[in-house]
């Protein structure tokens, strides 16, 4: 028989089997909202764009139909609470990205990080907004202690949101995943979330 979760952990186990549905989370410019069947075309567009999957642990999308399939999958997932993967939607709500957090780990409270941006839209502080948003929501209502992030070391702007975010790095999985015949290395990275809170402080003192 398990042992019964902590009080702080089913607190966290609580809210997500509570959740009507994918978390809205409104911020300056962008919106995370659950994905709808007609984001098929700007989802493929996303992971379609062999610049986007550089640094992905798999390969690009070739058909519109794998977009169609992940949406399925992706609201399936979240039925089940496997994971919140939230589309980015910009100020029209049209799809330009993806914001996940997964692996939730009640009894450790713990949860992952994961996100992608359309191409058009790097460069303008976007993805850092995204994150943020899912970042609050994991700290401040799920009430997760740890929130870790993986990346390919050779991504280097991702490092440099993560870093900004307030993520340090702790080491490096070596050789963890394929993609087709090719083996990379994982850097791992870790934010507390008395480090997240933190660094809203400074931030918020910093705007004033």
């Amino acid at each position: 028989m398990p042992l019964p979760l902590s009080p702080p952990s089913q607190a966290i186990a609580d809210v997500l089997a509570a959740l009507d549905g994918f978390p809205l989370l409104q911020g300056p410019r962008v919106r995370l909202r659950g994905p709808r069947e007609d984001d098929d075309a700007a989802l493929f567009a996303l992971f379609g764009d062999a610049r986007v999957m550089r640094y992905w642990s798999r390969p690009p999308m070739q058909s519109i139909d794998e977009a169609r399939e992940q949406i399925a999958r992706i609201q399936a997932d979240m039925a089940e609470r496997r994971l919140i993967n939230w589309a980015i939607a910009d100020e029209n709500d049209a799809l330009v990205g993806t914001c996940t957090l997964f692996r939730f780990d009640p009894t450790h409270r713990r949860v992952e990080l994961g996100y992608a941006l359309h191409p058009d839209h790097w460069g303008r502080g976007l993805a850092r907004e995204a994150a943020s948003l899912a970042l609050d929501w994991a700290v401040d209502v799920a009430g997760f202690h740890r929130i870790d992030a993986g990346i390919d070391p050779d991504n280097l702007a991702s490092r440099a949101l993560l870093h900004r975010l307030g993520f340090l790095t702790e080491g490096v999985q070596r050789e963890s995943f394929f993609v087709g015949e090719r083996v990379t290395d994982s850097e791992l990275l870790g934010l507390l979330a008395s480090d997240w809170r933190r660094q809203r402080e400074a931030a918020a003192a910093a705007a004033r």
